[in-house]
């Protein structure tokens, strides 16, 4: 039986201050800048300001966009 070569998943890599969530710790934070651990990391801070954390980059996704819930214009 052969070993199949998986590629590594592609880390999602946001802008700086972009908003993110954070799997691995359930919290959203804005996108500091890479981390400097042993693997992957990235440094984010709380939306409003405080102590940024790091966490792995493999654990951060992009915020999917609120839905619009304002009323649609109706053409007159």
């Amino acid at each position: 039986m052969s070993k199949r070569n998986t590629p590594p998943p592609t880390l999602y890599t946001p802008q700086p201050n972009e908003l993110v969530r954070d799997e691995k710790h359930g919290l959203t934070g804005h996108y500091m800048g890479p981390g400097y651990a042993k693997h992957p990391t990235v440094y984010l801070r709380p939306p409003g300001g405080g102590c940024e954390w790091e966490t792995p980059a493999s654990e951060i996704q992009p915020l999917t966009p609120a839905p619009d819930l304002r009323p649609a214009h109706t053409p007159r």
